[in-house]
């Protein structure tokens, strides 16, 4: 029976555009292909469906580099007489709208029973600008905790992380519900026995959930 819900945040909850945002430190001067590619042996995370990244910025999104030193390192690969606040705003630019169904949602959810969590690959910068812009009220008010790749220094597909999330909730796998809109991070939650349900982006998925949830729980 499934007792808990796990969100993704960026592409489930809040809408993204990561290429916009990549072109846009692009257009800084910034060689977004070495920052971004991957190897068969760094570490890497899923940014969004297609896209993974290691190297500096799979560093940032595990909080090994704080925020300023990230941003400097970035102002310092663009053009020269690029400003911090031009870099921060690039770096940011893939945040856009978090519908307030969706909030919604997760209140109601919560009404029904279930117990609420966030997971998600995100850094400082990111996450400050998110809870200053898009939540209406305290992220606690959605979310029993938040479980934040920054904070746990480990990132989603690394089954590690949903481990140590299982372990902190205290339930067993077959209890929770991941939704997450990299398939590749759902096959990762998926190998540990948690439900899963790979949420197309731009969609209102709010139907689908509740069939899922009334299907397993009927069995």
């Amino acid at each position: 029976m499934i007792k808990t819900i796990i969100f993704d945040l960026g592409g489930v909850l809040i809408d993204v555009d990561m290429p916009y945002c990549l072109n846009n430190i692009k257009a800084l001067g910034v060689d977004v292909d070495a920052l971004t590619k991957s190897s068969a042996t760094a570490p890497a995370s899923t940014v969004c469906e297609g896209i993974t990244i290691s190297g500096a910025l799979h560093d940032y999104q595990i909080g090994k580099i704080p925020t300023e030193q990230f941003l400097a390192m970035l102002q310092e690969l663009s053009t020269p007489g690029t400003t911090r606040q031009q870099v921060l705003y690039a770096w940011n630019s893939c945040l856009q709208t978090l519908p307030k169904y969706k909030l919604d949602f997760v209140k109601q959810l919560r009404s029904m029973g279930y117990t609420t969590y966030l997971l998600s690959n995100t850094n400082d910068a990111h996450w400050q600008y998110i809870l200053e812009t898009a939540f209406p009220e305290p992220a606690e008010n959605y979310f029993d905790k938040t479980f934040l790749s920054q904070e746990m220094g480990m990132a989603k597909p690394d089954t590690e992380i949903y481990a140590e999330v299982l372990r902190q909730i205290g339930t067993s796998a077959d209890e929770c519900l991941f939704i997450d809109d990299s398939s590749t991070n759902c096959k990762a939650a998926e190998s540990l026995g948690i439900h899963t349900y790979n949420a197309p982006v731009h969609t209102d998925y709010r139907e689908e959930v509740m069939n899922i949830l009334n299907r397993k729980n009927s069995q």
